[in-house]
């Protein structure tokens, strides 16, 4: 009786350790371009591509720095990515390339520009698994140039994206 207790204990100890590493190994993460909805009427602006990039890898790095997420490459499915744009009104059609890219997550971000002054921008993660939406993050900001997209992207991981992702909000169409 005595071994067979401690054979249970031994082997309920090796679930539990390895639930605990598998708790802390970050997931796989599909980081999609930042996309532009642009409303202004003021057309295509110099540097915004190269903005819009730059807000890509400031999110993609945010995740990472968590320890939650490990971003996958999604350079080999590049021409699939565009053929996904626009994402926000695509009805989940971005998910098979996360799929088969091997992430287990997405993250999907728009920024919503009404002018030159004034643009939304909206983060969600996504969990592949399910097909739902598990965090949501969204805020105005003010400007049109590179600071001002660094510092909403930063401000909406850090303050609001990530320490409450309880409850699934809604996603894009």
């Amino acid at each position: 009786m005595r071994l067979i207790l401690t054979l249970s204990l031994a082997c309920l100890g090796l679930v539990a350790a390895s639930l605990a590493a598998t708790a802390q190994e970050p997931r796989t993460i599909a980081v999609f371009p930042v996309e532009l909805w642009d409303t202004s009427g003021e057309g295509t602006k110099p540097g915004q591509a190269e903005r819009l990039a730059l807000a890509t890898r400031t999110l993609a790095r945010l995740l990472e720095d968590t320890g939650r997420y490990r971003s996958v490459d999604l350079g080999p499915f590049a021409a699939d990515v565009a053929a996904t744009e626009p994402r926000y009104a695509c009805n989940g059609c971005w998910r098979k390339v996360a799929r088969a890219a091997g992430a287990e997550t997405a993250a999907l971000a728009v920024v919503h520009k009404v002018s030159t002054l004034i643009s939304t921008v909206d983060i969600f993660i996504a969990e592949l698994r399910t097909d739902t939406y598990v965090a949501h993050a969204q805020g105005q900001f003010r400007g049109d140039d590179d600071r001002a997209y660094l510092r909403a992207v930063e401000f909406l991981v850090r303050e609001r994206l990530l320490p409450d992702t309880s409850g699934p909000p809604p996603g894009p169409r």
